[in-house]
């Protein structure tokens, strides 16, 4: 059985993922044959690449240290301000049962006057019903 044309293309390229290893390679084996310095390039380059990679890896993740102080931060003072507004609505309730009590005070003490004065009318009127009865 003979392979078709794309599987012997597929079988010869390199896959995405290893053409930066496959180009290392190549150019190891080629300063391998001209001699020099470029395996130390290489050597250099490579270095150069993990410092670059150690350098951004260090800067994210002060970023992220700075970007967790921030929520910490936001989620502290969104739970004070919540505090404060539950104590808030906790004094306008407490305030709001004083007036209510204070007018169911002043209702009683209205009610009282109007007996009272009901009383007041019943006698003065019995008063005079009796008066001019004789």
């Amino acid at each position: 059985i003979i392979p078709s044309v794309s599987d012997t293309k597929a079988m010869l390229t390199t896959g995405s993922d290893r053409l930066d290893e496959e180009e290392e390679l190549y150019k190891f084996a080629s300063s391998r044959k001209v001699g020099g310095d470029q395996p130390k390039e290489m050597i250099t380059k490579k270095t150069d690449r993990r410092a670059i990679v150690h350098e951004i890896e260090m800067h994210e993740d002060a970023m992220i240290e700075g970007m967790q102080k921030n929520f910490a931060l936001e989620l502290k003072e969104g739970r004070r301000r919540e505090e404060q507004i539950i104590n808030e609505m906790r004094m306008q309730e407490e305030q709001g049962r004083q007036r209510e009590e204070e007018m169911m005070g002043e209702m009683k003490m209205l009610h009282i006057e109007l007996l009272v004065v009901t009383l007041a009318c019943i006698g003065i009127s019995l008063a005079a019903l009796m008066h001019l009865k004789k």
